[in-house]
């Protein structure tokens, strides 16, 4: 948080909330303050736990997002809102709640009479892999996923190994930390323009915090680079946030082959979960996101959630219509995208059946 307060611009709109009882300190956290137009219709009064409110510095993306508070008073819904009550607002953006955070908020939900109007935009599993579980297999983690994966990470493994073992480095110095980053950045960059994308580096403020971030956290212990590759290339790198046992992936880049035979990001995360297991830490956590990859390859999921509280109904039920709309276009999007294969699963599933 320090490194994302010292990288915003001086001009900002961060404020600094703290809640008391009687005199004494009890809760608190930064709400970001923003003003957009909305739909043609109206302008509305933002205001985001955390974050600032405003995309372009968001891309940060939080996750397991929360507040400080003191263990000995019920934190709800309730105290988050009386703590903000001389802020003006139309919407409070409550970005990556984890589940624990949430459950503590859920009588902004639940509650009949609400004086504020709650809409969950999303809901996304956080996969993760219970690495004393590994230990407790002796190392066996393939066993834990699919014969379909176990397949693929075997086959992978054995056609790169063809160029000598692979092996898995973690930056031992913030000199090495950084090469390793701008490795990462490099690969992560290709691969995205390849597709026809921007890539996460493209927002020169979301590079800029990761460069200052490692360089003002590695010696903390809290940053992972790791470099996985073989005598004659690079897989990929791996970028881990570490706390409290805890690992956690925020990004990487990989160095993709022509066919399907090289899957750089299932051998890199293989080796990566292997190595933090040996390491003594407890979980290895995907983060937030559907990507198939993270569901197989973890052992447990949790929710994170992405909530938006509305002042005035009006606007809570022209944002809930809004989102209706969206979901409306996108299972159209979707089903003219896969209507070919629906198709022909049906017809397959025809010619299987035995003739009467």
């Amino acid at each position: 948080m320090s490194t994302w307060l010292e990288t915003l611009p001086a001009e900002n709109n961060v404020r600094l909330i703290v809640g008391f009882i009687d005199e004494e300190p009890m809760v608190a956290f930064f709400m970001g303050t923003a003003k957009r137009r909305k739909y043609g219709i109206f302008s509305s009064r933002i205001v985001s736990l955390n974050t600032t409110g405003m995309p372009y510095f968001d891309k940060l993306y939080l996750e397991y997002n929360s507040v400080l508070a003191d263990p000995s008073i019920p934190l709800d819904s309730d105290l988050l809102f009386r703590s903000i009550d001389n802020m003006v607002w139309d919407e409070v953006h409550l970005p990556g709640l984890s589940l624990q955070f949430m459950d503590k908020l859920r009588n902004l939900l639940d509650r009949d009479g609400a004086n504020f109007f709650a809409l969950i935009d999303e809901q996304s599993s956080a996969a993760y892999v219970d690495l004393d579980a590994v230990r407790a297999a002796e190392m066996d983690y393939l066993s834990f996923l699919s014969s379909n994966r176990r397949s693929q990470i075997r086959r992978s493994i054995k056609e790169y190994e063809k160029d000598g073992v692979i092996d898995i480095v973690e930056a031992g110095t913030l000199q090495e930390a950084q090469d390793f980053f701008d490795g990462l950045v490099g690969l992560h960059q290709k691969e995205w323009t390849e597709r026809g994308g921007a890539g996460a580096f493209s927002n020169e403020y979301l590079f800029e915090f990761h460069k200052k971030l490692i360089a003002s956290r590695f010696s903390e212990g809290e940053i992972q680079m790791l470099r996985i590759s073989t005598p004659k290339q690079v897989l990929g790198y791996l970028y881990n946030f570490l706390y409290n046992g805890r690992v956690y992936f925020y990004q990487s880049g990989f160095n993709y082959l022509p066919g399907n035979l090289y899957r750089p990001g299932l051998v890199s995360h293989y080796c990566s979960i292997l190595h933090n297991a040996r390491s003594g830490n407890s979980v290895y956590d995907f983060l937030a996101g559907d990507a198939d990859y993270k569901s197989s390859l973890a052992t447990g999921l949790d929710d994170m959630y992405w909530i938006r509280v509305f002042r005035r109904p009006v606007r809570y039920h022209v944002e809930k219509q809004v989102r209706s709309l969206k979901d409306r276009i996108k299972s159209v999007s979707w089903l003219s995208k896969n209507l070919k294969k629906i198709r022909n699963n049906i017809l397959t599933d025809r010619l299987k059946k035995p003739a009467n």
